[in-house]
């Protein structure tokens, strides 16, 4: 017999259900409810754990949570309610809402006390729903204590969820953001729901709380990636509306929320009640838990307010790692080390053997073993470094000197002979817009457009991309894997196996497709080789420290820093890779040109014969004459005026006259020739003969307006 009134009312197209007056549910719209209590746990349960799953209601006699969690494939559910009234009219009034739940043959149906059925029985659950009434006396109010979701954390599976109906965060938002502490403060970690059903606002009720919480920290990534099936009240975009709360709530309840440790201290915060409940307004959006922190960090009370998604992520991983470790050699080992220690260090040491299974037991550690915890990673991390000092922390790897900011991690890159330090702020951004060249200089990313080889005419078959990566400091691979050559501050080499193509950076197509240079395409491949092993040895020590130190990554600089430059590391080497295949995989060039010995090389296929004609070998190895300026006007020039011997050229050209097929002159082709003959002009020392040449060649270019 029921110890409550219970009424089953009829209302237009439904029934209506209340005890001792208050609304249960109206059929009309109990979908939104109970979709959203029992949906979202059931699918991030089966997409954390991929197993059948084994389910527990607590409360919700009526059946109507339960039908949601067989109808998404539970391998078994328990439901346990102290009212035999409401689980007979479950199973007569209300069998054709809830689909005969009660009766299914995976239900083990419980009449009795939650509190006592989570102390006395045994085994674990995947998930558990909490659907009680609202608590409206210290028996109702017990149900929502830091002793009762300790309890139900102790039933469930490591990784296993919570979900439970609260109360509204409009009309008592003391008490609700009270909850949301108790749920934290015993390590079930939750995220908060708000949702508007009609039959609960025209009962005055207002939008109406829930909670979504587990003993391992629900990421926002988890929450994004739910689906749940077609053709309910539920859908992703619901889903996250549900996630979003209205800030003047928060304003109104954080500032008075506290722990519940006792039943009275919520029931204090239920008489709190505000009649009158703004709607609208500005909304925290929970499902970006950063985001929600940023906005809720004004208001008085949120210090308080835990994000275990940010740090109690830390305490599930490590316990999780401890539990994966072979912990029989270990003490063996360590056990031999301490005997040649001074004092109880043995006996300590064998006391902790033999505590360790009750140490390691549950999804994270209770609060009156945690010193144990953390001593134990304190003896891993001493022993190791006793052991394997190089190996510390398991943070970074053997390197000599090393620069950078931040840290003391030091992974060094080598190319040729070359040092290119990789550790470095440059590195450690969310994404990298500044390439470190070889000499440690860092520099603004260029961005470059171009058009691949036999890619179509028009906008659709240019590549926007970036110089990614320093191999030295004038040769970079691009993020989408191009291998490109520097020559001054406006022209590129989008170098190939079988073309060296010459851009200028401010348009996409080609200004010439030069014959590949083979001696640079073996340099960057050997160059790309060393940066990849070193991106390896990088990324794997980066891999052992942070499976420790991520979840540190929200309010730690150093760790933020370090988890962003393993990314781009692995970002780099992928772009390493790709460029090395497309060098090594390409189209072979064709049979090259015998190169005179005196033909002086200015950039790859361009070439200064008899000191003043300019040569140029194309893709296809035919070589073409190119009109800088007049042929002869430059030996003749010097020879007349400075009486210089040329040891450079031996078989001088007749003026007018050219050795090759002589290329239409053009503005564009005339600037890139004087901006080489620049740059090579600076790097020669002023008593070369050959800085006469290229000063004269400039004096002519400027007398003809190349400059």
């Amino acid at each position: 017999m029921s110890r409550h009134r219970l009424e089953v009312r009829e209302v237009p197209g439904g029934r209506a259900f209340y005890i001792d007056g208050s609304l249960q549910f109206d059929s009309r719209d109990e979908a939104v409810y109970h979709e959203a209590l029992a949906l979202p746990p059931l699918a991030l349960a089966a997409a954390r754990l991929k197993r059948p799953l084994k389910a527990l209601v607590l409360g919700g006699g009526d059946g109507l949570a339960l039908k949601r969690l067989l109808d998404g494939g539970v391998k078994s559910a328990e439901l346990v309610d102290y009212d035999p009234g409401v689980v007979a009219l479950a199973r007569a009034e209300f069998a054709g809402y809830n689909g005969g739940a009660l009766d299914d043959r995976r239900v083990k149906v419980n009449i009795g006390d939650a509190v006592k059925f989570l102390a006395e029985g045994r085994g674990l659950f995947d998930l558990a729903l909490a659907d009680f009434t609202f608590p409206e006396d210290l028996a109702g109010c017990s149900l929502f204590t830091r002793p009762f979701f300790s309890a139900v954390r102790a039933r469930l599976a490591a990784g296993g969820l919570f979900a439970m109906n609260a109360v509204s965060p409009d009309r008592f938002p003391a008490a609700f953001w009270s909850i949301y502490r108790t749920l934290a403060s015993a390590r079930l970690y939750p995220r908060p729901l708000r949702l508007s059903i009609p039959s609960f606002t025209s009962h005055g009720y207002g939008d109406w709380g829930m909670f979504l919480a587990s003993p391992r920290p629900i990421k926002d990534s988890e929450l994004e990636a739910l689906r749940f099936g077609p053709g309910g009240w539920l859908t992703a975009g619901t889903f996250k509306d549900a996630l979003r709360l209205r800030v003047s709530g928060i304003e109104r309840g954080l500032p008075l929320s506290g722990i519940i440790k006792k039943p009275g201290d919520l029931l204090c915060l239920i008489n709190m009640v505000e009649h009158a409940f703004p709607g609208g307004g500005a909304m925290a959006d929970f499902s970006d838990s950063a985001a929600a922190r940023s906005l809720l960090a004004g208001i008085p009370g949120a210090e308080k307010l835990r994000w275990p998604q940010l740090s109690a992520e830390w305490e599930w991983w490590l316990m999780e790692t401890l539990r994966l470790m072979d912990w029989e050699p270990f003490l063996a080992e360590l056990e031999k080390s301490a005997a040649l220690l001074p004092g109880r260090v043995l006996e300590e040491i064998r006391l902790l053997r033999k505590n360790l299974p009750e140490l390691l037991k549950g999804a994270v550690p209770d609060t009156d073993r945690a010193w144990q915890v953390f001593a134990l990673l304190m003896t891993v991390l001493v022993f190791v470094n006793m052991a394997y000092p190089d190996n510390a922390y398991a943070k970074g790897y053997g390197g000599s000197g090393g620069s950078g900011d931040g840290g003391d991690l030091e992974i060094t890159f080598f190319m040729q002979n070359q040092r290119s330090p990789f550790h470095n702020s440059v590195f450690q951004g969310a994404e990298v817009f500044q390439t470190l060249t070889a000499s440690g200089i860092p520099r603004a990313a260029h961005f470059v457009r171009y058009r691949a080889p036999g890619a179509p005419a028009g906008p659709s078959g240019v590549k926007d991309d970036r110089l990614f990566f320093a191999l030295t400091d004038e040769s970079f691979v691009s993020k989408e894997g191009e291998f490109f050559l520097s020559l001054g501050n406006e022209y590129l080499i989008n170098a190939k196996p079988d073309r060296f193509a010459l851009l200028d950076k401010l348009q996409p197509d080609p200004l010439f497709e030069f014959y590949p240079d083979p001696s640079a395409v073996q340099a960057a491949l050997g160059g790309m080789e060393q940066h990849i092993k070193s991106a390896d040895k990088a990324l794997d020590s980066y891999k052992k420290w942070l499976a420790w130190a991520r979840p540190a990554v929200v309010f730690s600089r150093e760790v933020r820093a370090n988890s962003n430059e393993a990314k781009n590391i692995a970002a780099i080497r992928g772009s390493l890779l790709k460029a090395s295949k497309r060098l090594q995989e390409g189209p072979a060039a064709k049979t090259g040109p015998d190169i005179p010995a005196d033909w002086v090389r200015l950039a790859p296929g361009l070439y200064l014969v008899d000191d003043d004609e300019i040569v140029m070998v194309d893709k296809d190895a035919s070589l073409y004459s190119y009109p800088y300026q007049a042929g002869g006007g430059v030996r003749n020039t010097l020879q007349s005026k400075l009486a210089i011997s040329f040891p450079l050229g031996t078989s001088p050209g007749a003026a007018g006259r050219h050795r090759y097929t002589l290329l239409p002159k053009s503005a564009v082709m005339d600037k890139f020739i004087t901006a080489v003959l620049l740059a090579a002009n600076s790097r020669i020392s002023a008593g070369d003969p050959r800085k006469a040449i290229f000063e004269t060649l400039l004096s002519a270019a400027t007398g003809m307006g190349h400059i």
